[in-house]
């Protein structure tokens, strides 16, 4: 791991980097172990921390979780040298004394991981129910405009048939305006036999009524 690599990254990172190394100065590795033997329980805390509170979680949850495991592992130690059968009365105790401290305060600890974690969940889920009902939204809004212009692509080819529909010898509307002339009137059509006679009878009749004046 190159510090000066990862503090020119910044960001997640540095981050990750930061709480690795708190992590490895907080724990408690017996120094009477192995190289390998430390080696496995620090990429155990390692590996359990990513479990806890990944990559994205508040910063506050993954303190917490460093917190816990630094916490556990003193409880682990403490619990450990209660069980040596060589040590004194006092000295048990006093070391049992402390693990069920250290024990109590990982319990609180966890409950608050657990609490952070719901909280982390129930977030993520409201954020997926609100990005649901954008994309909902997006898609009926997308539906709508494609109804709206099939509905107008409907009419235009309707319309298209009723022109095709229309009898080529209709005529065409007449135009109406001043500076169109009226056509010329055509020959008045023969009067037949009834129309003469009545056309005779009122022609007496006015030459009467204009002798008698």
């Amino acid at each position: 791991m190159d510090p000066y690599k990862i503090v020119a990254e910044g960001g997640e990172a540095l981050i990750a980097g930061w709480l690795g190394v708190t992590l490895t100065a907080g724990l408690r590795l017996p120094e009477d172990e192995s190289e390998d033997r430390r080696e496995f329980l620090l990429a155990g805390a390692k590996a359990a921390l990513e479990q806890l509170a990944p990559a994205g979680a508040w910063l506050g949850e993954r303190l917490q979780a460093v917190q816990f495991l630094c916490a556990h592992s003193a409880a682990m130690h403490w619990q450990a040298s209660a069980n040596t059968p060589d040590l004194g009365e006092q000295v048990r105790h006093r070391a049992q004394r402390f693990a069920t401290q250290m024990m109590a305060l990982t319990s609180r600890q966890l409950s608050t991981l657990a609490r952070l974690r719901d909280q982390r969940r129930r977030e993520a889920e409201a954020d997926e129910r609100q990005a649901w009902r954008q994309e909902a939204h997006a898609t009926k809004q997308q539906l709508a405009r494609g109804g709206a212009f099939t509905a107008e692509l409907e009419r235009m080819m309707k319309l298209s048939d009723e022109v095709e529909a229309m009898p080529e010898t209709t005529a065409a509307p007449k135009a109406v305006g001043a500076g169109v002339p009226e056509p010329p009137p055509g020959p008045a059509p023969a009067l037949n036999r009834r129309e003469r006679r009545a056309l005779k009878r009122l022609d007496r009749k006015q030459r009467r009524r204009a002798g008698a004046e």
